[in-house]
């Protein structure tokens, strides 16, 4: 139906609208080959030309803001690159002195998405159910890491309740309590000024510059963190409005994989008959922590 000419030039269209995030679909498929040559061909054909093509593949695609769209251009990331090698260059800063860090929100159901996990069912049952926690409760955690994998003290905040000694489990920065368990400026400074600057002083050598990388949440850009960064020889770096889910490396490389390892890790807690609580939530979430040497790959020019 189409001649090769065509039939490359429509692929390289599929692939234009894709990296624009607007992929096409079967249907449209259809409409454009009919643009080109006056005929609307059927499911089968469409089939076979898109199995013809290794270089493109049908598949679920995920929302994407219109902002994030607009924001992840080349001329905004080129430039944010380019004034973070300008500082890296500037103070010398080693991989080991760069940090990125954001928060992440998990209930401690594990959240409702597939977990992707097959079970081990009678063939001739149709009882198929797996015990798992409907708590939507929601509790945010602070983590950051550095760009060779060393991993900060995460911080904790819980929505409101007594508040436990968690400083028998290991590897804690710092818990608190707030009136709907998210952040806030106070929550963000505490972590900053107890927990982050203590760990990067206890492995940079005097003198040192450390760069942190965040978001550009009001809660990060306070004038007391300012200060304090400013005393102890740290600079913050904010990435481009709207293009966190590209360029924050926890986004891209870290929270990902957690959210889907934490899911399951509630799952198999439900089913033992211990799911996860607003008391157990901090000591379980070590135990699943998945920190992974992720930084790299979402600052290439860095290796």
């Amino acid at each position: 139906m189409l001649n090769k000419e065509q039939a490359d030039a429509l692929i390289q269209f599929c692939h234009l609208q894709a990296n624009q995030a607007r992929p096409l679909t079967r249907l449209i498929l259809k409409q454009k080959v009919f643009e080109l040559v006056g005929r609307t061909p059927g499911d089968q054909w469409v089939r076979r030309f898109l199995r013809a093509r290794p270089d493109v593949l049908t598949g679920k695609a995920y929302g994407l803001d219109p902002k994030r769209a607009e924001s992840f251009r080349r001329e905004v990331v080129y430039d944010y690159f380019d004034k973070l090698e300008d500082i890296v260059v500037k103070h010398n800063i080693q991989p080991h002195n760069i940090y990125n860090f954001d928060e992440k929100g998990v209930q401690l159901g594990g959240g409702r998405k597939n977990i992707n996990v097959q079970y081990i069912f009678p063939r001739d049952s149709s009882n198929r159910y797996v015990l798992k926690s409907d708590s939507l409760l929601l509790i945010t955690i602070i983590e950051a890491a550095s760009a060779t994998g060393d991993a900060v003290p995460p911080g904790f905040i819980l929505p409101p309740g007594d508040l436990e000694d968690f400083t028998h489990v290991p590897g804690v920065g710092c818990v608190t309590v707030t009136h709907n368990g998210w952040t806030d400026n106070s929550v963000c400074h505490q972590w900053f000024s107890k927990v982050f600057i203590p760990f990067i002083n206890q492995r940079r050598q005097a003198n040192e510059y450390v760069v942190l990388i965040m978001d550009g949440h009001k809660s990060h850009e306070t004038d007391q963190m300012l200060l304090l960064a400013l005393a102890n020889k740290i600079i913050l770096i904010c990435l481009p409005g709207h293009t966190t889910h590209k360029l924050q490396p926890m986004d891209v490389r870290v929270f990902g994989p957690f959210q889907t390892a934490w899911g399951k890790h509630c799952t198999e807690m439900a089913c033992k008959g211990q799911p996860v609580t607003r008391d157990t939530m901090i000591e379980e979430y070590v135990k699943a922590s998945l920190l992974l040497n992720f930084f790299l790959d979402a600052h290439p020019y860095l290796n």
